[in-house]
């Protein structure tokens, strides 16, 4: 529960997965195992975090990062890369309703997206094809910034674009170590659990 604390706010962070949009990991991983034979828990386990952390940050690029998942995975195996980048899509899901909430926010704040993603997740997917990407006025993506959440420069620089002293700054994410990096950064945040509890939470600082 937050306080019913009234704080100035200039800008306000919306993350992406968990938040705006739903995501599938596991409906990923199962269609990558459909189409190689392997089960998703070997998938689960040979999946290379530390290479996708590079493919976040924009070190490499989306030929890399296909070729490091499945060098990844158990030898010989059948993965192409057409089905592959498939799976990738189907990570992502719907719009939550918290995308009406953006709606309401914006006719008094600035709203801006600060996520850890990819480009290609970005510029095939997310831009143009959800009411989100239309509705904010700018966005700090991790591939750009070559920072990721809950590191302390990404909110640095979301706040330097956005034109606001951090402590003006809001942050809205479903990660907890985000959560703590921003207010580390000096930034205002709320854990996301759901729309109920967001909706009471801004209320609760002032903001709706």
């Amino acid at each position: 529960m937050v306080d019913s604390i009234k704080v100035k706010i200039n800008a306000i962070f919306f993350d992406i997965g968990g938040v705006l949009l739903h995501i599938y990991p596991n409906r990923m991983i199962q269609y990558i195992s459909d189409a190689t034979d392997i089960s998703p828990a070997v998938l689960k386990k040979y999946f290379p975090s530390d290479v996708h952390e590079h493919y976040e940050r924009g070190q490499i690029s989306d030929d890399e990062w296909f070729a490091a998942f499945k060098a990844a995975l158990p030898q010989p195996n059948c993965l192409k890369e057409i089905d592959f980048w498939r799976a990738w899509n189907q990570l992502l899901g719907q719009e939550t309703d918290v995308v009406d909430i953006v709606i309401e926010l914006k006719q008094n704040y600035p709203v801006w997206l600060l996520s850890n993603t990819n480009s290609r997740h970005i510029r095939n997917e997310i831009d143009g094809k959800y009411a989100f990407s239309q509705l904010a006025d700018g966005t700090v993506y991790s591939f750009e910034t070559g920072y990721r959440k809950p590191e302390e420069e990404i909110f640095k620089i979301a706040a330097g674009k956005a034109g606001a002293d951090p402590s003006t700054c809001l942050l809205i994410d479903d990660n907890e170590e985000n959560v703590a990096g921003s207010k580390s950064a000096g930034f205002v945040a709320l854990h996301y659990r759901n729309t109920t509890q967001l909706e009471q939470n801004l209320e609760s600082l002032g903001v709706i």
